[in-house]
C-alpha cells in the first residue's frame, strides 16, 4: 500500500513548481524583450552651427548600428520632426532621400510627420544617410541657440517582415543670428554684394553717409577693422567676379 505524502510537502512541492513557473516567464519575457530591442540607432547632425535669418541649413538623418548590424533594406521610412515652427519653415519639398528611387515623399505641417516609399528595397550601409531635411530660418526669427531633431523612425522592407522603430531624441543644435551681423560686403542687407554696397562704403568713407552696427560690420570687408577703398575695391572685385 502506498502512503499518502503529508499535506505540507504536497503544498512545498506546489510552492516549488508555481516558483520554476514564474522564473521561466520570467526569462522568456527578458529574451523576448531582448530580441524586440532594434539593432539600430540614428544620429542628427547639421551642415552648419550657426544660420542667419532667411536662410537654411541642412538636417541629416544616419543610420547608426548597434553590435554586428552592417547594413539595412528599406522600402520605406517616417518620422517626425521636431522643429520651433516660430523659427523655421519646412515643406514637403525639403524632405531630401538620401537613395535614389523614391516614389513618393510626404510632410504634414500640422504634426511634422513625414514618410518616404521607394519603388523597391534600399540599401543602407551603416553611418550611411536615411535622408535629408532642409529647414528655412524665418525672416523674424529669434536670435540665439535652439535646436531640431527626428524622433519616432520607423522603416520597413518590401516583404514587410523586418520592420524597425525607434525613438531616439538627441538633438542636433544650431544657433540663429540676425541678417545683419553677417554677409561681408552686404551693407544694405539685401542678400547680394553689389555696386549698391560698393556706393555705400565709398559714402561712408567721404563722410556723407554714416554706417553703424550691422551695416559698419559689414563694409568692413576684409575685417581688418576699418572701413576704407581697400573695402570698396574688394566689393568690387567680388562684383565682378574677380574674387570669391
Amino acid at each position: 500500500m502506498k502512503r499518502k505524502k503529508p499535506r505540507k510537502i504536497k503544498a512545498a512541492v506546489r510552492a516549488a513548481a508555481a516558483v520554476v513557473s514564474l522564473m521561466l516567464c520570467i526569462s522568456t519575457f527578458f529574451v523576448d524583450l531582448q530580441a524586440a530591442e532594434s539593432k539600430w540607432d540614428i544620429d542628427n547632425t547639421l551642415d552648419v552651427t550657426e544660420c542667419m535669418q532667411k536662410e537654411a541649413f541642412v538636417l541629416s538623418v544616419t543610420l547608426k548600428a548597434k553590435g554586428t548590424a552592417k547594413t539595412q533594406e528599406i522600402s520605406s521610412l517616417s518620422g517626425i520632426l521636431e522643429y520651433d515652427t516660430s523659427l523655421f519653415t519646412v515643406g514637403k519639398e525639403d524632405i531630401l532621400p538620401a537613395a535614389e528611387g523614391a516614389q513618393k515623399c510626404t510632410f504634414n505641417p500640422e504634426d511634422s510627420s513625414f514618410s518616404i516609399e521607394y519603388a523597391s528595397d534600399v540599401t543602407v550601409k551603416d553611418a550611411g544617410q536615411l535622408l535629408s531635411i532642409r529647414l528655412h530660418v524665418a525672416p523674424d526669427a529669434t536670435v540665439g541657440k535652439t535646436t531640431v531633431c527626428v524622433t519616432n523612425m520607423s522603416w520597413s522592407s518590401a516583404d514587410g517582415k523586418q520592420k524597425e522603430e525607434i525613438e531616439h531624441r538627441v538633438p542636433a543644435r544650431i544657433t540663429i543670428l540676425k541678417t545683419d551681423e553677417a554677409a561681408p560686403g552686404d551693407v544694405n542687407g539685401d542678400g547680394q554684394v553689389d555696386l549698391i554696397d560698393a556706393r555705400m562704403v565709398m559714402q561712408h568713407y567721404n563722410g556723407e553717409l554714416s554706417l553703424d552696427g550691422g551695416q559698419l560690420k559689414s563694409a568692413d570687408a576684409n575685417g581688418d577693422g576699418k572701413v576704407n577703398l581697400m573695402d570698396v575695391k574688394l566689393i568690387m572685385q567680388y562684383y565682378n567676379g574677380e574674387i570669391d
